[in-house]
C-alpha cells in the first residue's frame, strides 16, 4: 500500500470518520484551519483514488466516497515503516 501524505491524510481521517461522502461534504468536514478550496479537496481525492486507497462510485451526476482499506490497517503499516526506519527493521 502506497504511502499517503499528510495532507491526503487529513481527507482520509474524515473519511474514516463517516462515509460515504461526496467531495463537497468531504470538504466541508476538512478542519477549516487548513482553507482548501472543493477544487483542492478533489485534487486530494483524485490522489487517494490513483493509490488506490478510496473507492468511489456514482449516484447520479456525483461521486460518493469511501476508504478503500481500514485505519488500522494503514495505521499498523506507517508503525511497521517507522520502527523499520528507526530501529533497522
Amino acid at each position: 500500500m502506497e504511502r499517503i501524505g499528510e495532507a491526503e491524510y487529513a481527507v482520509m481521517e474524515v473519511l474514516w470518520k463517516d462515509a460515504p461522502l461526496t467531495a463537497a461534504e468531504v470538504a466541508a468536514r476538512v478542519p477549516a484551519a487548513r482553507g482548501w478550496s472543493i477544487r483542492t479537496v478533489k485534487t486530494m481525492l483524485a490522489r487517494l483514488l490513483a493509490k488506490n486507497v478510496l473507492a468511489h462510485e456514482e449516484q447520479g451526476r456525483r461521486y460518493l466516497y469511501r476508504p478503500a482499506i481500514a485505519r488500522a490497517d494503514y495505521v499498523a503499516q506507517e508503525s511497521g515503516r517507522l520502527i523499520d526506519r528507526m530501529f533497522g527493521g
